[in-house]
C-alpha cells in the first residue's frame, strides 16, 4: 500500500445490489438443501439484478450457507462480490459463525472484500486487527453510526483496514485528512503461511509439514458418531472422508456438522468429488492422488474454495 492507488478508499452503498439472508435453514438444520437454497438466491437476483449497479454486496447474513450459496450465485454475473458481516464483541455473527472463519471461504471462493459491522467501534477495530493477518483480499468496516472518531480511523488504519464503508460525509473528509498528510504510512503487516481451512464454527491453520491425516472414513446415513469418534480419539489434524459416490457426499452433507476438524475428500469418482466441494459448508482439501483428471480436480476446488492437497 505505498502507492496513492492502494491507499484505503471509503465506499457509498448506493451503487451496491444488496443481497440479504434468505431466512432458510439448510440441512440437518431446517429443510432446505443447499441446492435448493442457491435456486433461491439465482432466482432472487434474476428479479432484482439490473444494468445500473455495478457490485454485489452481500449484507446481514449469518450463516455460512446463505454466503456461500448467494456469493456461488452472485459470480455468475462476473460483478465484484462484497461480503459484510454483522459481529458481536466475540466476533461472532447471530449464528456463531467467526468472522476468521468467514474470511477463509469467502476469499476462497471469489469475493474481492469482506467487511466487518458491529454495534461497537472498539469491536470494529478489535475484529480487523485478528483478521487482517489472512486477509487475501481488502478488508473493510462499516460503522453503524456511520461516523469514527479521529482516533478510531487512525487504530482502523493501523490494524489493516483498506475500505471504510458508508462513512457521513464529515467522517469522509476527516479520513481523507488522515490518509493525505506525509506522516501516513500504511501498516506493516505479519500474513501468515499457513493451510487455511474452515467450517461452519471454526477456521484452522495447519503447517504442511506436520500436518497429520487420519485413515479414511466411510460415508454412510448414521456416520456422525464414527466423525465425532474420529475428532476426539484419532490424534489427527484432518478428517479424511472417502466419498465414492454421489450418495456419500450426500451422506457426509447431512452429517458434518459434527466433524470439529478439517476434512480431505478422497475419491475417484468426479461427480461425487464435485459435490461433495459444493455441498460443503466450509473450506476443504481435496487429495492429491486422487484418480481424477487433474484438470477437472483443479476446475472444482477453484470453483469451491477448495485445496488440493
Amino acid at each position: 500500500m505505498t502507492d496513492d492507488c492502494l491507499r484505503p478508499i471509503t465506499v457509498d452503498t448506493d451503487n451496491f445490489v444488496i443481497v440479504e439472508p434468505s431466512g432458510k435453514m439448510t440441512i440437518p438444520y431446517g429443510e432446505t438443501s443447499f441446492t435448493e437454497l442457491k435456486a433461491y438466491y439465482k432466482e432472487k437476483l434474476n428479479e432484482t439484478v439490473t444494468d445500473e449497479y455495478g457490485a454485489f454486496m452481500l449484507d446481514r447474513m449469518t450463516m455460512l450457507s446463505d454466503l456461500r450459496a448467494a456469493l456461488l450465485e452472485c459470480r455468475k454475473y462476473g460483478r465484484p462480490v462484497y461480503v459484510m458481516l454483522d459481529v458481536d464483541e466475540e466476533m461472532l455473527t447471530e449464528h456463531e459463525l467467526p468472522a476468521d472463519a468467514a474470511l477463509i471461504v469467502m476469499q476462497s471462493i471469489g469475493a474481492i472484500c469482506f467487511g466487518i459491522t458491529a454495534d461497537s467501534n472498539e469491536t470494529l477495530i478489535g475484529c480487523i486487527r485478528r483478521i487482517k493477518p489472512y486477509a487475501q483480499i481488502p478488508l473493510a468496516v462499516r460503522p453503524k453510526a456511520g461516523t469514527l472518531t479521529d482516533e478510531e480511523l487512525t487504530d482502523l488504519l493501523n490494524a489493516g483496514t483498506d475500505v471504510f464503508i458508508g462513512l457521513s460525509d464529515e467522517c469522509s473528509t476527516r479520513f481523507q485528512n488522515i490518509i493525505s498528510t506525509e506522516g501516513y504510512k500504511p501498516p506493516e503487516v505479519e500474513y501468515i503461511d499457513s493451510l487455511m481451512l474452515a467450517n461452519e464454527r471454526s477456521a484452522f491453520f495447519l503447517e504442511h509439514d506436520t500436518t497429520e491425516i487420519s485413515e479414511p472414513i466411510e460415508c454412510n446415513a448414521g456416520m456422525g458418531e464414527d466423525l465425532i469418534a474420529a475428532c476426539e480419539n484419532s490424534g489427527c489434524d484432518v478428517l479424511k472422508i472417502q466419498i465414492n459416490s454421489p450418495d456419500d457426499a450426500l451422506d457426509f452433507a447431512d452429517n458434518a456438522h459434527m466433524a470439529t476438524l478439517p476434512v480431505m475428500f478422497s475419491g475417484d469418482d468426479e461427480i461425487a468429488m464435485k459435490l461433495a466441494v459444493m455441498l460443503y459448508q466450509g473450506r476443504a482439501l481435496i487429495d492429491g492422488t486422487s484418480l481424477i483428471d487433474y484438470e477437472e480436480l483443479k476446475k472444482a476446488a477453484q470453483k469451491y474454495g477448495a485445496v488440493i492437497y
